[in-house]
């Protein structure tokens, strides 16, 4: 499929929109898919780290730089190895599930307050989005027999399949961090698991209820 045809797509009045949006969806997905596999932009974003910091480098061996220039230079230089782009910031924040407190809290901490136990990632994962990972797994093993009796359009079948597992895996992926940031209850994490899965059950019913609410309001107007 070439760029012409792409483009007759996109703009054929007969195709309707939610086709369209799949495709452009699937066309991002599998963009970010090539782009993590093949690492593309990993590999241009470390060549122009390597060459901006040869390149400082050779400036910190210039004898006419003065001392607070070079202390510059230096901390541009670690700016550079350390800095990461906003899909890494993204990424890491929502999947840093490690429950750690800050070192100025564990130092001020640490005589008064016993060792705490350790919330279990899978479990936490699980326990704030259980419904989203019953769901998820209700849908692997009804999509084969779905594909099979599906006699039209399976490719976009299967499409929606994944746009719609993507989407749901980052939901739980939020909910998770949110429910991150409560603190170990009585030093037991079975608390805050019960507590994970309480709360996560009372988002799925309230989203229930506001689209029961939204569905009986359109069918009175």
């Amino acid at each position: 499929m070439d760029f012409s045809s792409i483009i007759h797509f996109l703009t054929d009045k007969t195709r309707n929109l939610s086709s369209k949006a799949l495709f452009i969806v699937f066309g991002f997905i599998l963009l970010i898919f090539l782009d993590n596999t093949f690492s593309f932009s990993y590999y241009y974003n470390t060549s122009q780290k390597v060459t901006q910091i040869k390149e400082i480098n050779e400036g910190l061996k210039d004898s006419t730089f003065s001392v607070s220039e070079k202390k510059k230079l230096l901390k541009l230089r670690t700016e550079l190895i350390e800095h990461k782009t906003l899909k890494d910031k993204v990424y890491d924040y929502l999947t840093n599930l490690n429950f750690e407190t800050s070192d100025e809290e564990a130092t001020e901490t640490v005589e008064t307050v016993e060792l705490e136990a350790k919330r279990n990632s899978r479990i936490h994962f699980i326990t704030s989005a259980w419904w989203l990972v019953l769901s998820f797994g209700i849908i692997l093993i009804a999509l084969p027999f779905v594909l099979l009796t599906e006699r039209k359009d399976i490719f976009a079948t299967l499409l929606g399949f994944i746009f719609l597992g993507g989407f749901a895996y980052l939901i739980a992926l939020l909910l998770s961090k949110v429910f991150s940031f409560i603190p170990l209850i009585d030093n037991n994490p079975m608390y805050n698991y019960i507590l994970n899965v309480i709360l996560s059950g009372i988002i799925l019913l309230l989203m229930l209820l506001a689209g029961k609410k939204k569905k009986t309001t359109a069918n009175t107007v």
